[in-house]
């Protein structure tokens, strides 16, 4: 058991060089003889091992969105999937990456991303969620595991070649078709049926999540039907890497009943999340162009889009003008969070505080809001306030960013050991083991630990020692 463990986490390493060694060659995309093909059954430990590195892999070479507010959408709106699958009480891990092409894939052990370009693409927030569904089935499923059982050393070549694809593929489709291509030739049949196999099988337990969750299942159809139409003469990357025709449509269809088809199909936080990930994703150019476009549309959401856009192209005071009007009229939670991050745009601070103050009593413990706001007080020097929100935040929610924002209000109020054991927890979160031992035997070099902060701190640091050697056997 021990050679089997080292001869993994040594075939880890040279998995995780692939994708460079495929995208340096893209156009002969040869593969290179990794070693011995025999593996045996992957492990949760290792599929687990596996799925962190390709994560961090994929976070250091794509632009990832790094918004609290959508981030927190796709999180919630996943997890009411999530909840109505045989594996509920599994971490998941939910990400949008920067890139106007449609595609979505799940990595080993729950990680599952989501490209902007499909997002956008989506009409409403059922098309969206059929995507997540059919992703999180493929994750409890352990589609990938299983494949990797079934073909060993061949399919994990396969899997770092997919994960090449979808980094060149990200900014370049026809780039990221040749690597595809090349790098999956080889493929025998009863791989490619397998894969199609999965397809169906995702589709079908996804259609089930999706009607548990109270979300219309006729959305999975309806994106199938989109892509395909938008296919003719175009490369869709989607499809390259999910295999679709009008069989699989025609078999989803065939799951949804009747009654089905009267569950909700969208929600206001859909549209929303759509307008603020346009905003986002464009440049300052673009962004002139999509306000011009919405100058002369009418209602919240096209309000709601020209205030943030207004915002991140340096004109606040326009931005207030339309948000304070839309804020009197319409009670959702972003308008008001648009118009605090307009107040602090145009250097007013009392009303941005004013304003998230009023937020987090008619949310408390929302999180885009105990996040704004906590980070408006430590920008006003109000650390102990945020440090009280933030901790009973962390009583239901356990976010990296949480804790990264409460290491500055810490760090802000001189509490510095408190500061390091935050910044250790945010890394140990995140998966940077070492690092967060590093915070950890940081914060106990501190004299002026209590014994209930150094009994706790001891305990943190023995618990991941503890992993970080299973990790290294």
């Amino acid at each position: 058991m021990q050679n089997r463990y080292t001869s993994f986490g040594a075939r880890l390493a040279q998995y995780l060089l692939l994708p460079v060694l495929l995208i340096g060659s893209a156009s002969k995309a040869e593969l290179p003889t990794l070693g011995d093909p025999t593996l045996g059954s992957i492990s949760a430990r290792e599929e687990s091992q596996l799925g962190l590195a390709y994560y961090r892999y994929l976070k250091a070479s794509l632009p990832i969105v790094d918004d609290v507010q959508l981030n927190y959408y796709l999180e919630s709106l996943a997890q009411k999937l999530v909840t109505q699958s045989d594996e509920a009480g599994r971490n998941f891990t939910f990400f949008i990456v920067q890139s106007p092409v449609i595609n979505a894939f799940a990595l080993p052990a729950g990680y599952i991303g989501v490209h902007s370009g499909l997002f956008l693409d989506a009409d409403n927030e059922s098309q969206l969620a059929s995507v997540l569904a059919h992703e999180i089935s493929h994750v409890t499923q352990r589609h990938l595991a299983r494949m990797i059982d079934e073909s060993g050393n061949s399919m994990m070549i396969n899997i770092a070649t997919l994960l090449a694809a979808i980094l060149v593929g990200s900014q370049d489709s026809e780039m990221g078709q040749a690597v595809l291509m090349g790098g999956l030739a080889g493929a025998q049949q009863s791989q490619i049926n397998f894969t199609r196999t999965n397809e169906y099988e995702a589709d079908r337990i996804g259609i089930g999540l999706l009607i548990e969750a109270g979300i219309n299942p006729d959305g999975m159809v309806e994106f199938f039907e989109h892509l395909l139409d938008k296919s003719s003469g175009l490369q869709i990357e989607y499809i390259r890497t999910h295999p679709l025709d009008i069989n699989r449509v025609t078999e989803a269809k065939n799951r949804i009943k009747d009654e089905h088809s009267t569950l909700p199909k969208n929600s206001e936080d859909f549209l929303f999340a759509k307008a603020r990930l346009a905003v986002l994703v464009n440049n300052n150019n673009s962004l002139r162009k999509l306000i011009e476009a919405n100058e002369h549309h009418e209602g919240v959401i096209a309000d709601y889009l020209r205030g943030i856009a207004l915002t991140k192209i340096d004109r606040p005071a326009e931005s207030i003008a339309i948000l304070e009007k839309l804020s009197s009229q319409h009670k959702h939670p972003w308008i008001k969070l648009a118009l605090a991050d307009a107040y602090s745009a145009n250097n007013n601070m009392d009303k941005a505080l004013k304003q998230l103050e009023q937020l987090n009593s008619l949310y408390p413990g929302y999180l885009p809001v105990t996040l704004a706001y906590t980070k408006a007080l430590n920008a006003d020097k109000q650390p102990e306030k945020s440090i009280e929100l933030l901790l009973r935040q962390l009583q239901t929610d356990q976010y990296a960013v949480i804790y990264q924002t409460l290491a500055q209000a810490y760090h802000l109020n001189g509490q510095m050991s408190a500061a390091l054991e935050a910044t250790g927890n945010q890394y140990a979160l995140q998966g940077y083991n070492e690092l967060a031992l590093q915070q950890y035997e940081n914060a106990l070099n501190h004299k002026d630990l209590s014994k209930t902060s150094r009994a706790r701190l001891e305990t943190k640091k023995e618990e991941l020692l503890e992993i970080v050697k299973q990790s290294n056997q």
